[in-house]
């Protein structure tokens, strides 16, 4: 975790975007799925907009906190750009680290190399996937 941030904050880039920090993603039934950043950059070294994203399981009618998420899973992960938690729930709420809940920082394939294959997500994806996700589950 870089040690100069203080949450909740409202990312600008990724240059304060470190693996275990956590935003809402909030739901049309009005509850809450959580995102988790997994890896920065994502795009290659130079990079400074491209974070490695998951949607965890965890899913409640509050906020996240560093005590609700923990023992959350990823349900799906991919490359996306920062602003992905300015669309989808606006600030970086805090950081656990992935450690802590058996998880690892991940550095796709190629890290960003043209012509290496990695899954790239819209600013929206995580929040769609997390809505079909959570209303089967009700």
């Amino acid at each position: 975790m870089k040690s100069s941030v203080k949450y909740p904050f409202t990312p600008k880039s990724n240059s304060k975007l470190a693996p275990g920090q956590f935003w809402s993603i909030p739901l049309l039934s009005g509850k809450f799925g959580c995102g988790r950043i997994l890896g920065v950059p994502a795009f290659g070294p130079s990079d400074r907009v491209g974070v490695v994203v998951g949607l965890t399981d965890w899913v409640s009618d509050k906020l996240p906190t560093h005590e609700t998420i923990a023992g959350s899973v990823i349900l799906a992960y991919a490359a996306t750009r920062f602003d992905t938690v300015l669309v989808t729930g606006g600030q970086i709420l805090g950081f656990r680290d992935l450690a802590e809940d058996n998880l690892v920082e991940i550095s796709l394939p190629g890290n960003g190399d043209v012509g290496s294959k990695s899954t790239v997500w819209g600013a929206n994806t995580i929040a769609n996937i997390a809505e079909r996700t959570f209303a089967l589950k009700g």
